[in-house]
This record gives structure tokens, C-alpha cells and sequence, in this order.
């Protein structure tokens, strides 16, 4: 073979491979999520970020420090063990806590620890298993939270850290079938 055709075959090859590695790129960019039903779950599963979307209530959420504390609450039909339970963590690091687990429901204390004023604080965005949840034995639970500025508790002037925190709860019937919760991470966002 000449050099000249060992060249183009090369050239040919190289330009061959960048097109399909760009279509490839390019494949990969466009954002996919899809649903899938069961007869007791709904989970959706996004495909760029492997994880399934959890949904999740509310019911607390407080500010704490030794001169003042705030909380704004939706503890309709919520068991006295949990709030208990959820103020044993007022004081806690960043992170997600299994405060509770009852028969039907998963009661988690998110904090992000200390802040520095108390206008901030912070919104979980959502709860997420990973994709290979199935194959998982004690699959992690993913929290992400976002920083909220501007909150208007009672008194803006107030002094000092303090300590933010929330209670949420997941249904276990929103759960994938055969999951339990043993472990979870919190990411907030900048």
C-alpha cells in the first residue's frame, strides 16, 4: 500500500471515529425522563442522571439557637414521638437523619447545620435513589437542598448562629417495591 493510501485510510479512519464519538456526545445531551408503573409505584427515572425521583411532605421546619427559636409547623396527624424524636436534633450536623420509621412512612430530620443569620436557611429540591437501586441492599438516599435567603421569621435583628433543620416524611408506598431506607446524603447546592 502506498503512502499516500496508507494516509487517506488513516485520515478516513481518524474522521470516522470523531463523528461517531460526536454523535455519541450529542445523543447523550438530550434529556430524557420517563415514568414506569407498577400497580403500587410510580417512580421516575431520569436516564442522564440515573436516579429515581422520590416524592416527599414537609411538615417542620425550625430555627434554633440558645436565644431564640423558630419553627413553622404542619404537624397534623404527626405522632408526639416524632416531634420528640426531631428535636433531639436541633443541634445537629449538615445532614439527613432517620428520625422515625412507622408502618407506613419514613420520618427524616435534613439539616444544614449552622448559619450565620436568621434570614438564611435552606428548601429540600428533591429525594433520589440512585438507578441501580434494585440490585442495592440498603440503597443511599440522595437529599438535595437549596440555600434560601431573604426567610422572614419574627425578628430579622436576631444575634448569633443558629442551627436550621426540617422534618420531611416519604410514603413508603411511593418507595420502589422491596426498598428500605437505611442510609442517605445531603448535597446543598451553592
Amino acid at each position: 500500500m502506498s503512502r499516500t493510501r496508507y494516509g487517506a485510510c488513516i485520515i478516513t479512519l481518524m474522521l470516522g471515529l470523531q463523528l461517531g464519538c460526536s454523535a455519541d456526545i450529542e445523543g447523550n445531551r438530550n434529556h430524557r425522563v420517563t415514568a414506569t408503573k407498577t400497580e403500587t409505584e410510580t417512580v421516575e427515572i431520569d436516564s442522564n442522571k440515573q436516579s429515581a425521583s422520590i416524592p416527599f411532605t414537609q411538615h417542620l421546619y425550625s430555627k434554633h439557637s440558645p436565644d431564640f427559636t423558630w419553627e413553622w409547623s404542619n404537624t397534623e396527624n404527626l405522632l408526639k414521638e416524632v416531634t420528640d424524636r426531631y428535636k433531639e436534633y436541633e443541634n445537629s450536623a449538615p445532614g439527613g437523619y432517620l428520625v422515625k420509621e412507622t408502618p407506613t412512612e419514613y420520618f427524616i430530620c435534613v439539616s444544614i447545620g449552622e448559619t450565620e443569620s436568621v434570614t438564611k436557611g435552606f428548601e429540600v429540591k428533591s429525594l433520589t435513589l440512585p438507578a441501580e437501586y434494585a440490585a442495592a441492599e440498603k440503597p443511599i438516599l440522595k437529599i438535595e437542598a437549596v440555600p434560601v435567603s431573604d426567610q422572614n421569621p419574627s425578628d430579622k435583628e436576631m444575634p448569633g448562629k443558629l442551627f436550621t433543620r426540617s422534618l420531611i416524611s416519604v410514603a413508603k408506598e411511593n418507595l420502589p417495591e422491596g426498598i428500605r431506607l437505611h442510609s442517605m446524603i445531603m448535597s446543598l447546592e451553592e
